[in-house]
């Protein structure tokens, strides 16, 4: 590439330049053709780049409300949990008039006692047998 071309190429590219350099440049037709070729080459490549940004969803933004929001609902179930914690407590199944449950319950009296068996299965094991597993 020629030396007056590179002058182009780097003011395309926001580099800083001779003034004196790009105007020697610009003054040659083929410089000027060159010029319109890169910036329209430039001006494609950012059209290019604004439609895939477009394409793309955007990643929601994290704003003070919605951090504010998942603190009150974090908030209302530890007080929903603290809340159903003490009012169960409070209702438990101790009778009126008593301060706390006994702390060993007696065994439970059977109200109706379990029939006699009417046969007798006896199970014999044999552990002499030689042959054991899937043979």
């Amino acid at each position: 590439m020629e030396s007056h071309l590179q002058v182009i190429d780097a003011f395309v590219d926001g580099e800083r330049v001779d003034a004196a350099a790009l105007k020697d440049a610009l003054a040659d037709a083929a410089g000027r053709d060159y010029f319109v070729d890169l910036w329209m080459l430039r001006e494609a490549v950012q059209q290019d780049r604004e439609a895939a940004s477009i394409d793309r969803p955007l990643a929601p933004r994290r704003t003070a409300a919605r951090a504010a929001g998942r603190w009150l609902v974090a908030a209302s179930i530890a007080v929903g949990m603290a809340g159903s914690y003490f009012a169960g407590y409070r209702t438990s199944l101790v009778p009126p008039g008593v301060s706390a449950p006994p702390a060993v319950a007696a065994p439970a009296r059977a109200e109706f006692p379990a029939p006699a068996p009417t046969r007798v299965i006896q199970l014999e094991f044999q552990l002499d047998n030689p042959r054991s597993g899937g043979d």
